[in-house]
């Protein structure tokens, strides 16, 4: 007899069961924890800036948040610092549980390099759209972008590996509702981010397949 999750089984029925295991696992995202140390990291730092918010006041988002004159000015490094920085705590929670969520699952899919890839880009592309598209003068902060990124990231794998993705989408297109539909939210910066994760993942995904047809 081997021992199974529940109980114990004869070694005919465990061989069995093996296979069911496997094709209900192909239709479906499992979590997973093994090699998180991309997620684990930019998690943490999110939480420890907002302690850094928290003691110093406004002192970091008036430095360090995405104000477009100033970006125009030549302070590049705001499209990525704004991402660090969050409103308040339900807004930081929000997303450092999507980022845990979503971030562990794709790390272990597509690897720490393209995740870092993945996120920066869809970070930045959120605030190019946010820096571009929104009144001149406003300002915007949130890692709500690069999250967004993750989100369309995971589309776009789901789909490529004929997995379910309905859960991910109906959580894109209610976050993208709630964007148009609260105020104080920079939408913009959610669908920039959407669409470079999705973008990004696409030309990672396909570059990696081109190259291993190319192998003799």
């Amino acid at each position: 007899m081997r021992s199974a999750s529940i109980g114990y089984q004869c070694p005919s029925c465990a061989s069995d069961s093996t296979p069911v295991i496997k094709e209900i696992n192909r239709n479906r995202f499992i979590p997973s924890q093994k090699n998180t140390q991309v997620t684990k990291f930019l998690s943490i730092s999110l939480l420890v800036v907002y302690v850094f918010q928290f003691l110093l006041g406004d002192v970091l988002i008036a430095n360090f948040a995405l104000f477009a004159p100033s970006v125009a000015n030549g302070q590049w490094w705001l499209l990525i610092t704004a991402g660090f920085l969050h409103g308040s705590i339900i807004h930081l929670l929000f997303n450092v549980y999507i980022l845990w969520v979503l971030g562990s699952q794709l790390e272990n899919i597509v690897g720490k390099a393209k995740f870092i890839m993945i996120y920066f880009g869809s970070l930045l592309g959120g605030s190019l759209a946010s820096y571009l598209f929104s009144p001149f003068g406003s300002y915007s902060i949130g890692a709500s972008g690069a999250i967004f990124g993750l989100m369309g990231a995971m589309l776009v794998v789901g789909r490529k590996r004929n997995l379910d993705i309905s859960q991910i989408t109906t959580l894109v297109v209610i976050n993208v509702v709630i964007g148009f539909v609260l105020s104080g939210i920079d939408w913009r910066a959610h669908l920039g981010g959407l669409a470079a994760g999705a973008f990004i993942t696409w030309v990672l995904i396909n570059a990696t397949s081109l190259k291993g047809k190319n192998q003799r």
